[in-house]
């Protein structure tokens, strides 16, 4: 019995050594200069605050018993799961690791209590820095560097310095919290526990809000990142994921990522801003009932705005949104959007992995879709493996978007995670929202076909027509059909279908019967795949068909010109043809410019420039050239655009002293939106008691009352805005120069000849030499000068393929951005950056992307910005 009670005293007197709670000051205090701790190599207890937790740091945190110096210290514990706040009772070793007091070895650690806090003590940066007064006396101590410059943005491995003019400071990023020292130049505060690693001391920051950047604007990250342990809690109680500054107010600026108009917001309007560096936690989602307080924000718009944070709860959701107080102001368009990021599925389905995806763009890979209709709401459900997600539609652009077979694997689907609804039961709370149909991107898509051609490029009356195409798929073509119609005097046939063959590899062949000379043939193909998935070309059949004429004998240039579609190609584009005209233009044009201009008849569509022509020949000469017709000549595409030519591989000068009369037109008929201004191309016109109206860098503007149309000295001169007695235009001063006549705003002429042109993005009268200036008859009485205001007008052609023109009116000199966007607001192709002068301009689109790809048909918008004045139209591509 003695026995038994000795040796339950022995263990109480242990207990009660070895349970003895110790300061942290007691363990960290030391005036040794190696800075070692007098409690080296010792068990110790200590009860603390946990001030960087576990989910920051991984395999170590840090606790902290007092608000001063020597009061904080590391704690190494892998696999220790607990929160800041939590209040603690440890028991470990005390052990230095490369100069770094900390504990290790841990015996016993308690959970007291939670939701308690830790202040920072504020120290001054160079007190903390390596080798400072007190950066031993704050090691592990949660401290705070305020309104300090950011004196080095990169010293390697993560580390960047800040610098309060005491001395700079290392700041290191042993936690993830989102900050880009590069971007900025100083900073607010920096709150982190000092560290002592590498023989540096540095502050370690916990999470996004413990780095405020200097500045207006607050990061995205501040605001929506939350601490680790509060996402585990989250499925527990529902609510520990909302943003610690619900109801306070910021400034923010950013890029957005989701327009306005393009996803569900019932009678009101959402759209998405994130960070332009992207990543996890840097997207807002702002929403407001009342749509008229937002302007239309596209995709890639750089937004200022200021409001409050709030936060939206759908069952056990919470969506953390942005208030606006005050008008959205768009400082920039056209920016690219930050990158999607790549997930796994399992990665969206509890909060822990996914709430820092909140509203950013991901994209998941090789998903299969497990179930076609997993809620009355959602899309479908998908799976790479690591666990299900839903694919919702709560962009407009999916109405109706079909279901695809169960099984069926996605090479990618890419949108924002919405927190919305759902239960952390079922691991649904987090869906991913597509924005375009073309971020679902399944392993097959609809045929392709390309590679058209017809057998017969002259067709004759006894000529039946083998039309070709490479129609391919992924899957199986289940019918190539080839439709055309013969119109004859007006009247047509209709539509007769032809199904075509495959006879080798893709390639699908047609036949069209012989038709009767003077007949008129359209046709367009259309291929479909055993999932009914259906291509058609051209692609808008209303506005465009391939098409030929049949005729018997030579081709005049009016064959080779004329089409009956508003937006169609020559009916011999790509062909080679013989035509025989008359040249209306000098050696000297050809050298200046690059081409000749052949014509056989006077009037519409009997023009037509020449190119690769390696003699000289004279205004007059007639002669006969072989050569390819095209409208797409990538050699002169930027000089001439879409002007119908031909490559001249062949050339016979047949006489000379020949003449072609100029057909007699008004100023309206040229116009660059005049309905019918394509037939006057490569054809010499004359307009008569024209005033001169305006002036840009570039051309002249004239009018004879029936509208506005251009003339300039490009046939004559290399630059006619460089100053010269011939015809100089002074865009700074508002004057004329032709031929010894100075002309301003206002004068008139009373005929002006040349050869009609498309070139560098509008149509213009192309002056040959001094005889096709008339003479200055006065000042028109009724001339009035409009002022310039801020405009944008409608493009022309519209619609439009392959190019189209787009005019826009400036009162000052300003730096003028146009970009062009597809109807879901994604940018597709930024034209113009740059400054202009006040006038009248215009810009050409080639319908093309800023990688140079066609893009297919459908409604496009343009927008402008210039100074403070934006402003939008739509125009309508058609393929």
């Amino acid at each position: 019995m003695k026995l038994v009670q000795i040796l339950i005293l022995s263990f109480l007197a242990i207990s009660i050594v070895t349970g003895q709670v110790k300061s942290i000051y007691d363990i960290q205090y030391t005036t040794d200069v190696s800075g070692d701790s007098p409690l080296k190599g010792q068990v110790v207890t200590i009860e603390g605050t946990i001030s960087g937790e576990s989910g920051a740091f991984g395999s170590s945190y840090y606790v902290q018993d007092a608000h001063g110096p020597w009061s904080g210290i590391l704690v190494y514990d892998p696999d220790r799961v607990n929160a800041y706040g939590d209040s603690v009772r440890i028991t470990a070793t005390v052990s230095e690791y490369y100069g770094m007091t900390e504990l290790g070895s841990v015996t016993e650690y308690v959970k007291l209590d939670s939701g308690k806090t830790v202040e920072p003590i504020v120290v001054t940066s160079g007190e903390i820095a390596t080798g400072g007064t007190n950066a031993e006396a704050y090691e592990g101590v949660l401290v705070t560097v305020e309104n300090a410059d950011i004196v080095n943005a990169d010293l390697g491995n993560g580390e960047w310095s800040i610098d309060d003019g005491t001395g700079a400071c290392r700041v290191d990023d042993a936690a993830d919290y989102f900050f880009y020292p590069a971007k900025y130049e100083s900073v607010k505060w920096v709150t982190g526990l000092l560290n002592y690693s590498f023989n540096d001391t540095k502050i370690e920051p916990r999470l996004a809000m413990d780095v405020k950047q200097g500045g207006e604007f607050t990061r995205l990250q501040y605001i929506q990142q939350v601490r680790v342990s509060d996402l585990l809690k989250t499925p527990l109680d529902g609510v520990s994921d909302k943003s610690y500054f619900d109801g306070d107010t910021f400034k923010i600026r950013g890029v957005v990522t989701m327009p306005t108009g393009l996803s569900y917001a019932g009678a009101g309007v959402k759209f998405i801003l994130a960070e332009e560096e992207g990543g996890p936690w840097g997207a807002i989602l702002s929403y407001n009932a009342d749509s008229t307080l937002y302007p239309t924000l596209f995709e890639g718009d750089i937004v200022t705005m200021e409001g409050y944070i709030g936060e939206y709860t759908t069952t056990q959701s919470n969506m953390t949104e942005f208030w606006i107080t005050s008008p959205i102001e768009i400082i920039d368009f056209g920016q690219p959007v930050p990158a999607p990021n790549f997930v796994k599925t399992g990665d969206l389905r509890l909060p822990l992995t996914a709430e820092q995806w909140g509203n950013v763009l991901v994209y998941v890979k090789d998903a299969t879709v497990i179930n076609i209709n997993p809620t009355p709401y959602e899309l479908f459900q998908i799976d790479d493996g690591t666990g299900a997600i839903l694919v919702d539609d709560d962009s407009d652009s999916l109405g109706g978007f079909p279901d695809p077979p169960q099984g069926t694997i996605a090479d990618s689907i890419r949108g924002w995670v919405y927190h919305h609804f759902g239960s952390y039961a079922d691991s649904n709370t987090y869906v991913l929202e597509p924005l375009y149909t073309s971020d679902i991107v399944w392993g097959a898509g609809p045929p392709s076909i390309s590679k058209v051609s017809r057998d017969k490029g002259q067709p004759a009356s006894s000529d039946a027509v083998t039309v070709s195409a490479d129609i391919a798929t992924n899957l199986t073509i289940s019918e190539a059909a080839l439709y055309y119609e013969v119109v004859t005097n007006g009247i047509s046939t209709g539509y007769t279908k032809v199904v075509m063959t495959n006879t080798t590899g893709n390639t699908y062949q047609g036949v069209i019967p012989a038709q009767a000379e003077g007949s008129f043939v359209n046709y367009f193909m259309v291929g479909t795949d055993d999932q009914a998935q259906s291509t058609i070309t051209p692609a808008d059949t209303s506005v465009q068909n391939y098409c030929y004429p049949v005729i018997d004998g030579a081709l005049s240039i009016k064959d080779v010109q004329y089409t009956p579609w508003p937006i169609g190609d020559s009916p011999f584009e790509g062909y080679t043809v013989t035509l025989t005209g008359v040249i209306t233009v000098d050696t000297s044009a050809h050298n200046t410019y690059g081409a000749y201009s052949l014509q056989d008849a006077e009037g519409a569509w009997n023009g037509l420039f020449l190119f690769g022509v390696n003699q000289d020949l004279t205004r007059g000469d007639e002669v006969t050239v072989t050569g390819k017709i095209t409208d797409y000549n990538a050699d002169y595409l930027y000089k001439w655009g879409s002007n119908t030519m031909m490559l001249v591989s062949d050339i016979t000068v047949n006489s000379s002293g020949n003449s072609i009369n100029p057909a007699s037109v008004t100023t309206g008929d040229l116009g660059n939106k005049a309905d019918n201004v394509e037939a006057y191309e490569g054809t010499y016109v004359e307009i008569s008691n024209a005033t001169l109206i305006s002036l840009n860098q570039y051309d002249c503007t004239f009018d004879d009352g029936s509208g506005p149309c251009l003339v300039d000295g490009d046939f004559m001169l290399t630059a006619d805005q460089n100053q010269n007695d011939i015809f100089y235009i002074n865009d700074t001063d508002k004057y004329l120069v032709a031929f010894g006549d100075t002309l301003r705003p206002g004068d008139r002429v009373d005929k002006i000849r040349g050869i009609f042109t498309y070139s560098f993005g509008s149509y213009k009268v192309s002056l040959r030499d001094y005889n096709d200036f008339g003479i200055v008859t006065g000042i028109n009485p009724d001339f009035n000068v409009v002022p310039l205001t801020y405009k944008l007008d409608q493009n022309f052609p519209n619609p439009f393929n392959p190019e189209t023109r787009i005019y826009f009116e400036i009162p000052q000199t300003n730096d003028v951005t146009i970009a062009i966007y597809n109807i879901l607001g994604q940018k597709v192709t930024t034209l113009i950056r740059e400054k202009f002068n006040a006038g009248q301009h215009i810009v050409n689109w080639n319908g093309r992307n800023d990688a140079g790809m066609p893009m297919p048909t459908g409604t496009y918008i343009y927008r402008i910005k210039a100074g403070k004045f934006t402003a939008s139209k739509k125009m309508l591509l058609v393929r």
